[in-house]
């Protein structure tokens, strides 16, 4: 009986990655993506303060990782923390897992707890439909939202933040980064819109919203670190419990693969 691909992920700082790993981690996502650069992978990279690196439990071998920095944005409505991610991928055997979920939110609270007072907010940008699905799934108050839309504030925070990180890339009337006609791309064969995916409304949505995302066009989207996204967590995660104790897995669920 083949043995099931398990996933384990730690989280270091980006500094403290040797040049080899670095190297693992650009083959890997170079391997996924079209229109990719190695000094653009770098500049992302080491503009970033952690990475989770996605390693398979049996050998150690590195299957995906994802970066993520959280700095500081003065708007109209005061102080806020803004986390925000960059390159991400998962080899595909390792989908449906929550280990690299499980690590980033466990990341994001712990930067909460540490401010309490100041409102922590996740900025996405994704062509992927997974990783648009994460932000959905994992943060009940999340902007635009496939039902309630965006209210202004929040599409004047999501403008704002486009402007500052972008500048002539960020397109603030549809919402969207466009990094020109070379811009890096999940390669079709990774992460397709099949039927099942697109009957999703969540998906329509996202289509309607970023009708540019098979040539690599970026949603921008928020989702606010609250009580809400904590209570979610906690109910995933004794449920996903419950789950492993009593039946087996299914290979191949969603997962985070997609250029963030």
């Amino acid at each position: 009986m083949p043995r099931i691909a398990k996933l384990a992920v730690t989280s270091v700082p980006v500094l403290s990655l040797g040049r080899d790993l670095i190297e693992r981690m650009w083959e890997l996502y170079s391997g996924h993506y079209d229109h990719v650069r190695r000094d653009t992978f770098d500049a992302d990279l080491f503009e970033k303060e952690r990475v989770f690196l996605g390693r398979d439990s049996g050998s150690g071998e590195l299957v995906g990782f994802s970066t993520a920095t959280v700095y500081w944005h003065h708007g109209s409505g005061g102080k806020i923390g803004v986390c925000f991610s960059g390159d991400t991928i998962i080899r595909p055997e390792y989908w449906g897992q929550r280990a690299l979920h499980r690590a980033f939110a466990l990341w994001l609270l712990g930067w909460k707890l540490r401010h309490p007072r100041v409102p922590l907010y996740w900025f996405l940008i994704c062509h992927g439909y997974r990783t648009y699905l994460s932000m959905v799934r994992y943060f009940p108050d999340h902007w635009p939202h496939f039902e309630r839309g965006l209210p202004g504030p929040m599409r004047a925070l999501i403008d704002s933040l486009g402007r500052e990180r972008f500048n002539g890339s960020w397109n603030a009337e549809r919402g969207v980064v466009r990094f020109g006609p070379e811009q890096p791309v999940l390669r079709a064969t990774v992460a397709p819109f099949t039927r099942a995916v697109l009957d999703l409304p969540e998906i329509q949505f996202f289509v309607a919203a970023n009708p540019g995302y098979a040539e690599g066009d970026e949603l921008a989207m928020i989702g606010r670190v609250n009580l809400a996204f904590a209570r979610g967590l906690v109910r995933k995660f004794l449920s996903r419990g419950r789950m492993a104790r009593g039946a087996p897995r299914t290979i191949g669920q969603p997962a985070a693969v997609s250029r963030q």
